[in-house]
């Protein structure tokens, strides 16, 4: 197994590139979005990561990695496109079997595809079957299919796609046998080997216990605002129990994974699956929750004033520290204040969410945090960046806070120790003078 074609160059995709290249294999990357094969194979990754941008040039420049308009002949095929859902919150698979035709073009004797997009069980064996009906080639005989489902963290894609275990499920052993072999010159966790629809299984369960942990920590949230206590205090004692690892609210569930991937056992198994419709019922919820208090306290300010509250917006990506705004309810609350323009004004600000991703939602950008805070009325912070984190809690001295994530209670618990004691709005640090620059 030399030679690797990857499709389906994006979060996950382009940084299993980088590592298989690094690792030795001759790597060609394939992706329908021209203009984003173009600025790959010009160094740009078009998405953020940590280390992608270095480690991206160093591949181009050995020549182990090329991005290509058109799917090339391999001896392995990974396909690790997007798996949205559509209307019904029904899994959308379009993505998956249109790279399963494409790959019926190319495929030879002895080749083996290895799915690492989620997807709903059952769905590798209907790819495999689909690739044979239009390839003309046997399933377990000429060429080999296995599910290895990716699990990573954005921030750490490429140490946890090195460290974290893995698990592959063939549809044959011989499957398995090559899939390991692919994975092997790279993943220094254990790889479990098992059958395809378990590996399907193992990657949405995962996903949908984090959707349930969530939802339990939005409701203390719920339970601890009517009681007029912090959760994230009462979080914290809670979790001084040696058997309790309670997670912290949120302002909702976002991002590729655990916002969509219940909906796929939802889909598939909805008898057996009453507890998480009630998780995901509950994190969708979430959003609208936090725009009502938003709402309700800028009319509660306009009684007083001629004038709209003024309300600034912190963090738009759907997680901390990442770029990401798929799914993000940071966003959704955003996108919903700033249709109530005959009620409030609003501003936005988010470092990491580069310019041109917002610029099409039409949003007034603060230049930058400092600004933001001392135009508003009402600070509503949906996203604990660290580099919001570094600030004191001053800074919001006179205004009113809504804040959906702990950034205060994380302040007022380290500021003794802040990095940035005493800071002012005038002190020069990274986002006010790069970061914004770097990305118009």
């Amino acid at each position: 197994m030399k030679r690797i074609s990857i499709l389906g160059l994006g979060y996950i995709g382009l940084p299993t590139a980088i590592l298989a290249a690094q690792a030795g294999y001759e790597v060609c990357g394939y992706d329908i979005d021209q203009e984003r094969v173009k600025q790959i194979n010009l160094g740009n990754p078009v998405i953020f990561e940590p280390e992608i941008s270095d480690r991206l040039w160093k591949v181009l420049q050995t020549g182990s990695f090329k991005a290509h308009p058109e799917l090339q002949y391999a001896d392995c095929f990974i396909i690790a496109v997007p798996t949205p859902f559509k209307e019904g919150n029904r899994a959308d698979l379009s993505y998956v079997f249109q790279a399963g035709e494409t790959i019926t073009k190319r495929l030879m004797p002895g080749n083996v595809v290895i799915l690492e997009s989620t997807v709903p069980v059952g769905t590798t064996e209907q790819l495999a079957q689909y690739i044979e009906k239009h390839s003309g080639l046997k399933l377990g005989k000429d060429f080999f299919v296995a599910h290895a489902p990716e699990r990573v963290l954005p921030g750490k894609i490429f140490k946890e796609l090195v460290d974290n275990d893995r698990v592959i499920g063939g549809i044959c052993q011989q499957a398995c046998n090559l899939t390991q072999l692919f994975y092997s010159k790279f993943v220094k966790g254990v790889v479990h080997i098992t059958d395809d629809k378990s590996a399907e299984m193992v990657k949405l369960i995962e996903n949908a216990s984090r959707d349930v942990q969530i939802a339990l920590a939005n409701q203390i949230s719920g339970m601890c605002q009517t009681a007029n206590l912090d959760p994230y205090h009462i979080i914290e004692l809670a979790n001084k129990h040696p058997r309790v690892k309670l997670l912290s609210p949120t302002c909702g569930v976002g991002g590729h994974c655990i916002a969509v991937d219940p909906w796929f056992l939802i889909e598939t198994f909805p008898e057996q699956t009453k507890l998480l419709q009630m998780a995901r019922a509950i994190n969708d919820q979430k959003p609208l929750t936090v725009i009502k208090q938003v709402l309700e306290k800028a009319a509660e300010l306009q009684k007083n004033n001629t004038t709209r509250p003024k309300v600034f917006v912190m963090g738009l990506a759907f997680k901390p520290d990442v770029d990401d705004i798929r799914q993000s309810p940071a966003l959704q609350i955003a996108s919903a204040l700033h249709a109530k323009t005959d009620v409030l004004e609003i501003k936005v600000y988010d470092h990491n969410v580069p310019l041109n991703m917002l610029h099409k939602y039409n949003f007034d950008i603060a230049s930058d945090v400092w600004r933001g805070i001392d135009w508003a009325d009402v600070v509503l912070v949906l996203v604990k960046h660290k580099e919001f984190s570094l600030m004191h809690q001053d800074v919001f001295c006179g205004k009113v806070v809504i804040d959906s994530c702990g950034l205060l209670y994380d302040m007022q618990t380290r500021q003794s120790r802040s990095v940035l004691e005493g800071a002012t709005k005038t002190d020069t640090i990274f986002w006010k003078t790069g970061v914004m620059k770097d990305l118009v």
